[in-house]
């Protein structure tokens, strides 16, 4: 199946699951083809899974039937959430408020660090190749010039970082993207994730909700997050390298209450 055709199939099961169904109208507006060549697309997702649709002559509209199952997107609500927020900022992108369907608004954009653009370009390009680039970095207490042959794009405690070798400390880290100001490509050999313990090891981690929070707030917690068989949340196969963030992030002091909502399990 070709990319193209993979995409209307995503979109089909994905108005079928979360959008009440859909209409050869709405999939030709959103790949800009006739509504005659939506119409066999739709034709054709029915081929090929039968018994997955039913035509509501009410509604007219196609809506899933109870044998409903997802073959090209992942059957997740958060998964289907972190999609919608990813097409929001797709939308801004490409200064096409179009692009979005449902409306939604991201919070964590209202304040956004200050890159510099050309060393980002830089850096980025030096991810693509796997190539070393030298680059000017401040440090919490001081700026400083290293080479580093970056290996992994991340977003942790809503910063963007590099993770990379570092020449000059012999070592793996990560490196805040806004925080470089400079970069240029080097002729140092590239060294590969390969070395990266930190990155390839994996962990289990455990958070239990804190005995201290009151009881409503424990009870909201337990919804929000915990199955009723779980007393506890459990995060599998987490990268050492990234379980600092992860520590941070639910280690952090809640406003409300002084004291954090959720304490590791030793």
């Amino acid at each position: 199946m070709n990319h193209d055709m993979l995409r209307r199939f995503s979109f089909i099961e994905a108005r079928l699951l979360w959008g009440g169904g859909l209409t050869a109208t709405e999939l030709g507006k959103a790949f800009g083809i006739a509504r005659q060549n939506a119409q066999h697309t739709i034709d054709q997702y029915r081929r090929q899974h039968p018994g997955q649709m039913r035509y509501d002559r009410r509604r007219r509209r196609h809506r899933l039937t109870e044998a409903f199952e997802t073959h090209y997107i992942r059957r997740d609500v958060a998964r289907f959430l972190d999609y919608q927020r990813a097409v929001t900022h797709t939308a801004l992108f490409f200064d096409d408020p179009d692009w979005a369907e449902l409306p939604f608004t991201d919070a964590e954009t209202l304040v956004r660090p200050i890159y510099d653009e050309q060393s980002v370009r830089v850096v980025l390009e030096a991810l693509r190749l796997e190539s070393a680039v030298e680059i000017e970095y401040w440090a919490k207490h001081a700026n400083s010039v290293r080479c580093i042959s970056p290996h992994q794009l991340v977003y942790a405690n809503e910063r963007y970082h590099i993770r990379a070798y570092c020449h000059e400390r012999n070592r793996y880290r990560d490196f805040v993207l806004a925080r470089i100001v400079a970069a240029e490509m080097s002729s140092q050999v590239w060294v590969a994730a390969t070395g990266d313990a930190e990155w390839v090891e994996r962990m289990n981690l455990e958070f239990e909700i804190n005995p201290d929070l009151p009881d409503s707030t424990k009870a909201a917690l337990r919804l929000e997050f915990l199955n009723e068989e779980q007393d506890a949340l459990r995060l599998t196969h987490v990268r050492k390298a990234l379980v600092f963030y992860v520590n941070a992030r639910f280690g952090r002091v809640d406003q409300r209450f002084g004291i954090p909502l959720w304490i590791p399990v030793k």
